[in-house]
């Protein structure tokens, strides 16, 4: 009875570390991710996979029958979401690989690991990736080339990032200063782009 209770206590509490574990790697997303909002959805998915990755793990952990059975069922089943940046996938990844560290009670392993994955991908978010870009959402019923010839001669460099086709057009530009520069002037780039035909509304978004 004794050895139960422990055996149950234990499976506990690798479910409550997988869940903080989860926790923490949206928390380290949401500090890496590059646009402006998060989608919820993935949120929730980041947090919950490392506890049900940890459950499957416990129930086949012993039961070599059932582990083939269940692999059977994961088979058929058909994951149709594309990423939108295939980072992402790397963070889905990772909760899997902690789910899974939690439920074979590696837990040095998990925190070590976590730790040095954390690191890495805060210094390259903050070293290599977060450069000085800003956010720029154009509303207009004219021609975009008008917009992007305007970023263009002022040696900022572009990508689209989202683009809504009607008659009236909703476009967001990611953009970042040319070779030299190394400021973006907002007041004056926008002015320019609201004087176009068409352009009804221009947002501009620095990156904090």
């Amino acid at each position: 009875m004794t050895a139960l209770f422990g055996t149950d206590l234990l499976m506990l509490e690798n479910m409550l570390l997988s869940c903080l574990f989860g926790a923490a790697i949206f928390a380290v997303f949401y500090v890496t991710h590059r646009r402006l909002s998060v989608s919820k959805s993935f949120a929730f998915t980041l947090i919950m996979l490392p506890p049900i990755s940890c459950l499957v793990a416990l129930i086949i952990k012993h039961d070599l029958f059932l582990s083939v059975g269940m692999l059977g069922a994961l088979s058929i089943i058909r994951y149709r979401h594309s990423m939108k940046e295939s980072k992402n996938l790397l963070y889905v990844f990772w909760a899997v690989t902690m789910g899974l560290a939690c439920a074979l009670i590696q837990r040095r392993i998990a925190m070590v690991s976590f730790i040095i994955i954390m690191i890495v991908a805060l210094a390259i978010h903050f070293v290599v990736e977060r450069k000085n870009t800003a956010m720029l959402a154009v509303r207009t019923s004219g021609s975009a080339e008008d917009v992007e010839n305007i970023l263009r001669e002022s040696t900022i460099r572009y990508e689209v990032k989202h683009t809504s086709l009607s008659d009236v057009s909703e476009i967001l530009y990611e953009i970042k200063p040319g070779k030299g520069k190394k400021e973006l002037f907002d007041k004056r780039l926008c002015e320019e782009i609201m004087l176009l035909k068409g352009v009804s509304s221009v947002k501009f978004i620095k990156n904090n």
